[in-house]
């Protein structure tokens, strides 16, 4: 699967009022960011896409709402039910857990 996987959270320490518009910030700047510890359970092989610099974005709300998005292509391991194969039609979750919590 290749998707964008976007969340988002709020740190009250990033807030400003001095504008009332989003900021779009460098992708650089998500290593000096906290960043949620984000993984995917059934997971067999997943990487970031990184073609001349690494696909994610970052942006900033006024209330320090923080949106963090990034490209990712993941091999997810699934049950399948082939009873019916060749007319079968197989349901495959994805599974996503915080890694510390």
């Amino acid at each position: 699967i290749t998707m964008y996987f976007q969340q988002s959270w709020r740190d009250k320490r990033l807030a400003y009022a001095e504008m009332a518009l989003n900021l779009t910030l460098d992708n650089r700047v998500a290593d000096q960011l906290w960043l949620p510890d984000t993984y995917f359970l059934n997971d067999k092989k997943s990487f970031l896409h990184g073609v001349t610099v690494k696909n994610r974005m970052i942006r900033l709300h006024p209330d320090g709402t923080v949106l963090y998005g990034l490209r990712i292509t993941t091999t997810a391991a699934c049950m399948m039910d082939l009873r019916r194969y060749p007319l079968d039609e197989q349901n495959c979750t994805l599974e996503i857990e915080s890694y510390g919590y």
